[in-house]
């Protein structure tokens, strides 16, 4: 009786440590980029996924749906890599539907990414550039007062903020008129905010105050519809004893 028992406990630990290893090993892909063609009409699908044995732990399905309709669902028994690998499909969609491919593993768990199919004519950034301050002068308060000869140093120079003149980014785009184009305003990296947009000046603007001295780098982004990113910058010398 005993050694049956001895026997029924080592066949559990057989079971636990192939469920627990199983567990451990086994898991969902952890990333997707999909790109579309629409000329080649080619969705490419950069899935990773990763798995010590490719053919027992995979993707084993993927499928495309446009606008929320599934039109292909692939089958696999195992995958290219152990990691990253590339699958295309040749899939018919047009300007603005929307294509969703879904990557499933054959254990557990699955990853969907969405894009919105764009006009090649229309992938073309903002023209974005910062207005005030002025490159090569001498601002206070925002208002730009008298040209400066230290831009070797510092492009520019604001002393008691830019509270009076805020800062401005003009901004044209191929697609969007300015007042949709989302333009974020970074100092040393670090969003301060949003730009709104000033019709009767005709430039995104922002406030850029607080007590603070050195030389800061101002960085501007411009954001169309269509997800085409533009961006600008320019070394300020700041001085500002004046509280937000």
């Amino acid at each position: 009786m005993k050694k049956y028992r001895k026997y029924e406990a080592v066949f559990m630990m057989l079971i636990l440590t192939s469920v627990f290893t199983s567990t451990v090993l086994a898991h969902p892909p952890v990333d997707m980029e999909i790109n579309y063609d629409i000329e080649s009409q080619l969705v490419t699908a950069t899935i990773t996924h990763e798995t010590p044995g490719p053919t027992v732990h995979y993707i084993n399905r993927v499928t495309i749906e446009v606008n929320d309709n599934e039109i292909l669902s692939e089958d696999y028994q195992s995958q290219p890599t152990n990691d990253v690998f590339i699958y295309s499909y040749e899939i018919s969609a047009e300007i603005g539907d929307v294509i969703t491919v879904t990557a499933y593993c054959n254990i557990q768990g699955s990853i969907s990414r969405s894009l919105t199919v764009r006009d090649p004519s229309q992938d073309e950034p903002p023209v974005i550039e910062i207005k005030n301050p002025t490159k090569g002068y001498f601002h206070f308060s925002g208002i730009r007062l008298f040209a400066t000869y230290f831009d070797l140093i510092y492009d520019t120079m604001g002393f008691g903020g830019f509270r009076v003149r805020p800062v401005q980014v003009f901004v044209d785009d191929d697609i969007d008129a300015p007042e949709d184009v989302i333009v974020n305003i970074y100092i040393d990296d670090v969003l301060r905010d949003a730009a709104i947009y000033n019709a009767n000046t005709g430039y995104h603007e922002l406030k850029w105050t607080g007590p603070r001295l050195g030389v800061f780098t101002l960085k501007a982004t411009a954001e169309d519809t269509q997800g085409n990113i533009a961006e600008t910058s320019m070394d300020v010398w700041y001085f500002c004893f004046v509280p937000e």
